[in-house]
């Protein structure tokens, strides 16, 4: 799996928008994806990623979410 699909895994997952901590977090938790030399990934990765798949992510700040999904979860 690459860092976008899991990624895309992750808020698909979630149904809702998370900050790039959080998908950092959870992606090295559930070892979805890590680097060649076998360390998890860093913010800064995700950061990259989400920028550069602009196709399939939208992004506010440190928020990441799905193009065209809604958050599912009740805002309070």
């Amino acid at each position: 799996m690459t860092l976008h699909e899991a990624i895309e895994k992750l808020l698909k997952e979630k149904g809702r928008s998370m900050t790039t901590s959080e998908i950092t977090e959870d992606i090295n938790k559930n070892k979805w994806f890590t680097k060649k030399d076998g360390s998890g990934i860093c913010q800064f990765q995700v950061h990259g990623r989400t920028h550069n798949q602009s196709h399939l992510f939208d992004r506010d700040g440190a928020m990441v979410s799905l193009k065209n999904q809604s958050d599912t979860k009740a805002k309070v």
